[in-house]
């Protein structure tokens, strides 16, 4: 037990004193938690966040963030560096920010809520790739090659797109999806596809 508590209060202390935003989510998109850094944030204290919607505490900005955040409650999969801008109820400056979002399971392995981690970019920051399909530094360098089209996943693993297509609706090949307001993005992620073609290997020997 007191093991237990020590790990609760590390994870506490974790929680409280990072140096990036961090919060939980409901399938109703509502604060179920989060520290203080993203707090400072929104310019509002935490007890004010929660059970308030992302929509009632930063405004017309959530419109950029609801959609990811239903996408990964309904598919499971996480979305990295998703890059968003616009000016908060608190503050007038335009600002900008970069969320990578992570489905959350309960025992029955259902997801239902939503971690967020919430980095502010400086004005002069600039990112090497556009929309949420970037590397990030958060992540092994292995898991950070992304094969950013059906071609590139094909090539990479050696088959035809039709292939890969036939092996992700039947055999779960690790395909990502990302909707965006002129279509949707497939992608995936090299460390997850070696990860996958390990398995069938040994399934099949």
């Amino acid at each position: 037990m007191e093991k237990l508590f020590a790990a609760e209060g590390l994870w506490a202390d974790f929680f409280n004193n990072s140096n990036v935003g961090l919060a939980v989510f409901d399938n109703q998109l509502r604060y179920q938690a989060l520290n203080l850094c993203l707090a400072a944030m929104h310019g509002i204290p935490v007890e004010s966040h929660l059970g308030k919607t992302l929509r009632e505490i930063i405004g017309e900005v959530a419109l950029q963030v609801e959609p990811a955040l239903k996408q990964v409650l309904t598919t499971g999969r996480p979305i990295f560096n998703l890059e968003i801008a616009g000016t908060l109820p608190t503050n007038a400056e335009k600002r900008r920010w970069v969320d990578n979002l992570f489905p959350l399971k309960d025992a029955d392995g259902r997801v239902k809520r939503v971690g967020a981690v919430v980095v502010e970019l400086r004005p002069d920051t600039k990112l090497e790739s556009a929309g949420a399909i970037q590397e990030t530094e958060s992540l092994p360098d292995t898991a950070n090659e992304v094969l950013r089209s059906w071609k590139a996943i094909a090539n990479y693993v050696g088959a035809c797109v039709k292939t890969v297509q036939r092996w992700e609706q039947h055999y779960n090949f690790p395909i990502r999806r990302l909707k965006r307001s002129k279509g949707e993005v497939v992608f995936a992620l090299k460390a997850e596809v070696d990860s996958w073609i390990r398995k069938r290997a040994r399934m099949r020997s």
